[in-house]
């Protein structure tokens, strides 16, 4: 294994409350993946939206990382402190913005935004800003779900980058973001529907887009995904070890059996048995 320290990954949770076997799957699958590379791991922590934070989440989120040996190669960054560079990044966008006092009740009946304040390019109260799309189609090619065209007009709309409370938008922060320095972009398939956004965002900035791959997440049986929304348990940094041995078994890698397994030593297994090819189209239900 040769190192390339130009290739970075990525693992950036959001701070609602602490990390689950889903989220920890992600995490895994992302370090293992740009280590077998030769790349560095990042850890960039998703704070934009203070009402979602949960208190401590910070703290935890990053506890369970160094339990599981999941150590940031980069100082970790805080999103809330990246606002200038959000904010420069919405300016440029400017000339492909218009300003939207639309309420969500007002849209609730629409499959995508109606365009209903298009033409409006004069900052009132209560507006949030939305990023025209016109009628542009766009390819994303992913290492997982293979090449697929969008057509961004019919399936997504015009789409918010600034809230109408001032926060950037998920979508503006994380493009910029994973635009900067991040090579490769392993996580799971519940986010692959944000990618074409976030890759307007990019061609529109002038931004290289990094290298994805968005693998199945791990959900109950009866196909709920395991969230914070859905109770999903928190990981027990007791279980290191046990609980990697069950990460790799859910990625399609299951762990030779042995009488000892260290932290460390199942992660040197991990990033040398890493296979892209070998995670299941669809990962088996979760069971506590």
């Amino acid at each position: 294994m040769h190192s390339n320290q130009n290739l970075l990954g990525r693992f950036a949770p959001s701070p609602t409350g602490p990390l689950h076997m889903g989220s920890l799957i992600a995490a895994v699958a992302s370090y293992c993946d740009i280590k077998q590379k030769g790349g560095r791991w990042h850890v960039r922590i998703d704070d934009l939206d203070p009402p979602r934070t949960a208190v401590n989440a910070c703290t935890s989120i990053l506890q369970t990382l160094e339990a599981h040996g999941l150590i940031s190669d980069l100082p970790i960054i805080y999103q809330s402190q990246r606002i200038t560079a959000y904010r420069d990044a919405l300016n440029q966008l400017m000339s492909y913005a218009f300003f939207c006092t639309c309420s969500r009740k007002q849209l609730e009946h629409f499959p995508v935004y109606p365009g209903t304040c298009r033409n409006n390019k004069e900052r009132l109260e209560n507006t949030s800003i939305r990023l025209s799309v016109g009628e542009q189609k766009l390819a994303c090619h992913d290492l997982v779900l293979g090449t697929q065209e969008h057509e961004l007009g019919k399936v997504f709309g015009d789409f918010v980058i600034q809230r109408k409370d001032g926060l950037t938008s998920y979508n503006l922060a994380t493009a910029v973001d994973d635009a900067q320095e991040i090579t490769h972009v392993i996580r799971g398939q519940d986010l692959y529907p944000t990618t074409p956004i976030q890759l307007l965002i990019m061609q529109r900035l002038k931004l290289s887009p990094p290298t994805y791959g968005h693998i199945p997440v791990l959900t109950y049986g009866d196909g709920r995904k395991l969230s914070k929304q859905t109770l999903a348990p928190a990981i027990d940094n007791g279980l290191a070890t046990s609980n990697l041995i069950k990460v790799f078994t859910y990625l399609g890698m299951p762990v030779p059996n042995t009488d000892e397994w260290t932290v460390e030593q199942l992660l040197q297994w991990g990033i040398g048995n890493w296979d892209l090819s070998k995670v299941p189209s669809k990962l088996r239900p979760y069971s506590a």
